[in-house]
C-alpha cells in the first residue's frame, strides 16, 4: 500500500498567514499504524515527507534565525531517525513518542525556562524526562530553550504524521495526488522555502545545514530528491549542470568548473572525485596531483 500525498494538500499544509501550532493532546503516533507505515513506504517517501514539512515550516520562521536554524536542527534528526539507511523502527518510533510528550508539557517547559534556578526542585513528569533523555541528552536550562525554538518543526511533523495515520487507517484518499516516491512531476510548491540566493545576481546558492545534509544523504541525487525529476530535467535542458560529486545545481550556466567531461561546484567536490593518485618509482613514493 502506498499514502498518496500532495503538497498542494490543504489539510496538511494549509495556506495561512501565521503557522497554525494548535495541538491536541491526545493526538499521539499510533505504534501499530506508524509501524505500518514505516516498513511500507519507503526511504524516498520519508525523505520527502521531512523535506515538505521542513520547507513548510521554514517558510514561516525565516526572519527569527535562532527559530530558524533549530528548526533545521530539529528536522536534520527527524530525517535521521526516519529517512536515513539505517533507520530502525523501533528508533523512529521512540523518537517521535518523545516528541510528543515535548510538545504536551509545552506549557511545563515554559514555566521552567521562566525560573530555571527551579528546575532541580520542580516536579517534571518521569515521561518528560525520558523525552529529553531521548532528543537532548539531558533536561538542563539550555535544552529546554532549544526545544522551546524547536517547537514549530516538532509540533508540525506530529500534526502532519498524525493525520496521514488517520488518511492510512481509513483509506480515505480518493483523490488524485502526487506520490512522494514514484512520480517524476513531484516538486514542493512556491510557498515552500528550499534552497534560496541572496539576490537575482547572486551566482550561488544559499544552502542552510538541512539543505546540506540532504545533499549529502542522497549524493548526487539530492537536488532531484529535493526538487523533483521534472524540475532538474527542466533546468538541464535550460544548459544548467549537476555537480558530478554531490549533484548541486547551477544557477547560470558555465557556473561550475569543468574537466573531462565532469563538472565541480567546489575544490572540495573536485578533490573528493579525484583523490591523488600514488605509484611507487623505484622504491619512492609519488603523488600525482
Amino acid at each position: 500500500m502506498t499514502l498518496p500525498v500532495s503538497m498542494d494538500d490543504k489539510e496538511l499544509f494549509p495556506k495561512v498567514d501565521i503557522l497554525n501550532l494548535t495541538f491536541s493532546p491526545k493526538s499521539e503516533v499510533n505504534e501499530d499504524v506508524f509501524k505500518q507505515m514505516f516498513t511500507s513506504l519507503n526511504r524516498l517517501w520519508w525523505s520527502r515527507l521531512v523535506i515538505s514539512v521542513r520547507g513548510y515550516v521554514i517558510n514561516y520562521v525565516q526572519q527569527n534565525d535562532d527559530v530558524l536554524f533549530s528548526c533545521d536542527d530539529a528536522f536534520i534528526k527527524v530525517h535521521q531517525k526516519l529517512a536515513e539507511r539505517n533507520s530502525q523502527f523501533e528508533d523512529a518510533f521512540e523518537y517521535l513518542t518523545a516528541i510528543f510528550h515535548v510538545i504536551r508539557e509545552k506549557n511545563t517547559l515554559m514555566h521552567l525556562i521562566s525560573s530555571p534556578q527551579n528546575i532541580s526542585t520542580t516536579k517534571i513528569p518521569q515521561n518528560v524526562e525520558r523525552s529529553f533523555a531521548i532528543i537532548h541528552g539531558d533536561l538542563s536550562p539550555r535544552a529546554i530553550q532549544l526545544t522551546i525554538a524547536q517547537l514549530p518543526a516538532y509540533t508540525m511533523f506530529i500534526k502532519v504524521v498524525v493525520n496521514l495515520q488517520q488518511r492510512w487507517e481509513n483509506e480515505k484518499m480518493k483523490k488524485k495526488s502526487i506520490r512522494f516516491e514514484t512520480d517524476p512531476e513531484w516538486e514542493p510548491d512556491e510557498r515552500v522555502v528550499l534552497f534560496q540566493t541572496f539576490a537575482s545576481d547572486n551566482r550561488t546558492w544559499v544552502l542552510l545545514d538541512f539543505d546540506r545534509y540532504i545533499l549529502q544523504q542522497w549524493k548526487p541525487n539530492g537536488t532531484s530528491v529535493i526538487f523533483g525529476d521534472r524540475f532538474v530535467e527542466k533546468k538541464k535542458r535550460a544548459g544548467l549542470k549537476l555537480c558530478s560529486t554531490c549533484g548541486m545545481l547551477e544557477q547560470k550556466k558555465g557556473q561550475f568548473a569543468a574537466m573531462n567531461d565532469q563538472v565541480y561546484c567546489s575544490k572540495t567536490c573536485f578533490d573528493e572525485a579525484n583523490s591523488p593518485m600514488i605509484v611507487t618509482n623505484h622504491g619512492a613514493t609519488v603523488v600525482r596531483l
